[in-house]
């Protein structure tokens, strides 16, 4: 998810130089969904269908119509692990109008936002990223009442803060009893604070710790959400914490003026935080273990 979020600045090139173009997402429906009828995408088909593995065999027999739909395109963009140039060539059977290839892997001696390398497979269109590299997501008027039903319940004036505790590694983690005790003492900066727990699928075994340590505090849970409700809903909270994770980068984009504190451990946040301001990293090496609760509270009672 987080390659996705930080394509978007991409895919708003692509819109802005072709306003009124087609423009569709061949990958995971799930996550596309967040730019699909919301400025970027106007369709997403599924990646994971059988016929469509023959485009990465060679002298494969393609399918009829996936041949038709590829060859409906003027433009196809790839990013696809395609190391022999198989997926290339058989997309060239198809014969849509231009095919440009781009890496999906950010080399490790690149020292610039992410989005920046997903954006150079528009140089040859004559298209770049100017200074603002940030993404930002357009939350359709359901995402936004559903995300205000969410949180019909809290009282007036209440501020939230997101905690979102996973990621896509453990060693992206910082330890959940450091999360635990961090939501103890930001809840007691304020009266009017409460806890917003982030749940994804992968997320299960964090998040109920930490709803065990937090009984009887201020606290919401938000558990397994569809992605553009959860966007829609970080529109509402007050600061935002979590990891090197597509939820961090999910946040940030969701509301610019949004405080958001990432926690890095061995990645580099000069590649993966989100490029824009209010956006605070806070790194443990050589593990986010050695990251203080002190220093992370700290931060975040400066931004509340």
């Amino acid at each position: 998810m987080g390659d996705f979020v930080v394509s978007l600045p991409t895919l708003r090139l692509l819109r802005e130089r072709w306003p009124d173009a087609h423009i569709e997402v061949l990958g995971h429906p799930r996550l596309a969904e967040i730019g699909l009828g919301r400025y970027y995408l106007n369709a997403v088909r599924s990646v994971n269908h059988g016929p469509l593995s023959a485009f990465f065999t060679p002298r494969a027999v393609l399918d009829p119509a996936w041949m038709d739909y590829v060859a409906g395109f003027d433009l196809v963009l790839s990013y696809f692990y395609d190391p022999d140039g198989l997926f290339e060539a058989n997309l060239k059977r198809c014969d849509p109008g231009r095919i440009l290839t781009y890496s999906p892997r950010v080399p490790e001696a690149f020292d610039q936002p992410a989005a920046r390398h997903f954006a150079r497979i528009l140089e040859p269109l004559g298209l770049e990223l100017a200074a603002d590299a940030a993404s930002d997501l357009f939350p359709a008027p359901g995402d936004v009442d559903a995300a205000r039903a969410f949180l019909a319940g809290l009282g007036a004036g209440t501020r939230l803060v997101a905690i979102h505790p996973g990621s896509g590694g453990e060693a992206k983690n910082w330890p959940v009893e450091s999360w635990a005790e961090l939501g103890r003492r930001l809840v007691g900066v304020s009266p009017d604070l409460a806890l917003l727990l982030v749940e994804g699928e992968a997320d299960a075994k964090p998040a109920q710790f930490l709803s065990e340590a937090w009984k009887g505090l201020p606290l919401l849970r938000a558990r397994w959400l569809p992605l553009p409700i959860l966007a829609a809903l970080f529109r509402e909270v007050t600061l935002f914490l979590g990891h090197d994770s597509g939820i961090t980068h999910l946040a940030a984009a969701a509301r610019r003026d949004l405080p958001v504190i990432a926690l890095f451990g061995p990645t580099d946040p000069a590649i993966w935080a989100p490029p824009r301001p209010g956006v605070q990293t806070l790194r443990g090496l050589p593990s986010l273990a050695n990251l203080t609760v002190e220093e992370v509270f700290q931060t975040a009672a400066a931004v509340l």
